[in-house]
């Protein structure tokens, strides 16, 4: 018996530009890849919008039907807590896929989301606190799902699923959601824990991380899937390669992906001589086919009245060699005294837009820009979000748009 597990393939990442091709000759890597198992698992964010273009959908579709032209072994049992009818017969043509959807693809209750639609096309059978029982050579193999949802209600959500090992299964387990202590991003903190899993289950499946792991975990095994294609990209992830896995009962076994970026992962303290610190570390990385990602990361602090540089000249001197991303958490001195305007705006109770105003003054006032910001306050009530991040960062000198620009 041999089982393939992935997650997180954010298929439709960077559409439309350089590396948009990535997500997908992942995806179509990780199914060539488990071909050869008797099951296929998705551990949630295969695409990376909850509305994916079609063009998106149309490819994923596309090569996740390649998984029906084999002949497979694997037969069907039961779907526990979920109507059957919700199921299309063709899901279980050739090597069956079970798939969870993740955080990116979650949608209102009533709405279907794009996993649910690929099993309404018969590519897979998507679980949401449910059970999908299979028999594989005479061995039963149960797969219980929890899709992903808002990390401040998954602990809920679970207790009230409740899941529990099928007697006399191999029980394997999957949800997509950060919990204590594997942790997407620090933003909400999650609700769930790790020691909240109950025992019983001989493989415990975690997507949402980028990075990979598997441990022993009670009575069984905890893989951490990782994702098939860099996006936020974590530390870690440079130190590591992208990955499918086949677990064959008792084993987890680790397949790198060939067709990766190599990633460069690189943080600076501020200091005068940034620029060329960082122009240094690029010099010294080798060339790459396809192009590697070099992700930098500058943090620390400048005095009020200091502009914050910009690297867009470094980012486009450089861009024949790799795709680079600079990164700033840069903090102004006396941040304190922001935050005490901050609570002198609540206590006046003004209207919404003049605590926008007095807010985006104070900002505009420690990057030095002369443009007035009731100009800039409506053109970001209009949307053009671009226009005034790309004024503010030192890409545009003007507030007139590239059309706006064209006319004159």
């Amino acid at each position: 018996m041999l089982i393939g597990i992935f997650s997180d393939c954010h298929c439709g990442y960077k559409y439309g530009e350089e590396r948009w091709k990535d997500s997908f000759i992942a995806l179509n890597e990780a199914i060539d890849k488990t071909l050869d198992c008797d099951l296929i698992i998705m551990a949630g964010d295969l695409f990376d919008t909850r509305i994916p273009k079609p063009e998106v959908f149309a490819k994923v579709a596309k090569i996740l039907s390649k998984a029906q032209t084999i002949p497979s072994r694997t037969k069907f049992l039961e779907i526990i807590n979920k109507e059957k009818i919700e199921m299309s017969p063709l899901a279980l043509r050739g090597i069956p896929i079970v798939a969870i959807h993740g955080t990116h693809e979650k949608r209102s209750k009533h709405m279907i989301n794009p996993i649910q639609a690929l099993e309404h096309a018969g590519l897979l059978i998507h679980l949401h606190c449910a059970t999908a029982v299979f028999e594989i050579e005479g061995r039963k193999v149960a797969i219980h799902g929890m899709s992903g949802v808002s990390d401040r209600y998954a602990k809920d959500v679970f207790e009230q699923w409740n899941p529990k090992p099928i007697p006399n299964a191999l029980n394997i387990i999957m949800i997509h959601q950060s919990i204590e202590p594997y942790i997407y991003s620090p933003l909400e903190p999650p609700s769930m824990k790790i020691e909240d899993l109950p025992k019983g289950f001989d493989l415990y499946v975690l997507g949402h991380m980028h990075w990979h792991e598997t441990r022993i975990f009670k009575e069984g095994q905890l893989l951490v899937c990782g994702s098939t294609v860099p996006t936020t990209i974590h530390k870690i992830e440079s130190e590591q390669e992208k990955c499918i896995h086949k677990y064959d009962g008792e084993n987890i076994k680790s397949i790198p992906l060939e067709n990766q970026r190599k990633i460069f992962w690189k943080e600076f303290e501020f200091n005068p001589n940034i620029k060329e610190n960082i122009e240094t570390f690029i010099s010294t990385i080798s060339p790459f086919k396809p192009k590697p990602i070099i992700n930098i990361k500058v943090k620390g602090s400048i005095k009020r009245d200091q502009l914050i540089p910009s690297f867009s000249k470094i980012e486009e001197k450089y861009k024949d060699k790799a795709i680079i991303n600079i990164n700033k958490n840069i903090e102004f001195e006396g941040f304190k005294e922001q935050i005490e305007m901050l609570k002198l705006l609540k206590e006046q109770r003004l209207p919404p837009e003049e605590h926008g105003l007095k807010i985006l003054q104070e900002n505009l006032k420690q990057v030095n820009c002369g443009i007035r910001v009731d100009e800039i306050f409506e053109y970001l009530v209009d949307g053009n979000i671009d226009l005034i991040f790309n004024i503010l960062t030192g890409k545009q000198t003007t507030l007139k748009s590239g059309l706006e620009k064209w006319a004159s």
